[in-house]
């Protein structure tokens, strides 16, 4: 092989790898809350049969392709309101993971009353003053009502991260806050931190 013609193939290599590599961070947030839906759907279409006698095989996929897309230190910080800045690193740190584990509980769940319903995607909408945007997924359901799921997003570094989901115009985000308030309110904030086990002594 002459020398020329090994660099143009290099530079050929290297021009596709540059192109697909931009493609990859330079989604813009519907396309991210597309392409990852896309994805899930597909895996579930292909694992169909395994989840089926494996339940908890489904919370695998969650955290493969959905957790990812996530900003669990904005979402923890949020869901623990003024209680999250005095808290050191360690304690943050688990109760980030705390938190994680109980939205791939949640996210689970939902994925496992999905029944091949048509999902429909609104464009991205500007939100709020933090270049926060909104974009929101119907899946209908011809059996009853359609269901919404929106994801608040905001950009982070060359993509784009989840920072809370409404479901069904509910958010999750204010759910757990009230839900966290209210057992440290009643038990103390010591009491509630051992209470998730990623905390526990």
């Amino acid at each position: 092989m002459n020398k020329p013609y090994y660099k143009n193939l290099r530079a050929v290599i290297f021009l596709y790898l540059i192109s697909h590599i931009s493609v990859a961070i330079g989604l813009t947030a519907d396309e991210v809350v597309y392409e990852t839906t896309q994805e899930v759907l597909k895996q579930l279409e292909i694992d169909k049969d395994r989840l089926k006698t494996e339940k908890q095989y489904i919370k695998v996929i969650v955290r493969e392709l959905i957790m990812p897309h996530m900003d669990f230190d904005t979402m923890s910080a949020l869901a623990l309101g003024d209680n999250w800045e005095i808290l050191n690193d360690g304690t943050q740190a688990c109760l980030r993971l705390g938190f994680k584990n109980l939205l791939v509980e949640r996210y689970a769940h939902i994925l496992l009353s999905y029944r091949g319903h048509d999902i429909y995607y609104q464009t991205a909408k500007p939100i709020g003053e933090k270049d926060y945007v909104s974009v929101r997924q119907t899946l209908d359901r011809s059996e009853t009502d359609p269901s919404t799921i929106e994801y608040r997003m905001h950009p982070d570094g060359d993509s784009w991260k989840v920072a809370d989901l409404l479901i069904d115009d509910i958010s999750l985000i204010k759910n757990y806050r009230t839900m966290f308030h209210k057992e440290i309110k009643q038990q103390g904030l010591v009491v509630f931190i051992n209470s998730f086990k990623e905390c526990s002594p």
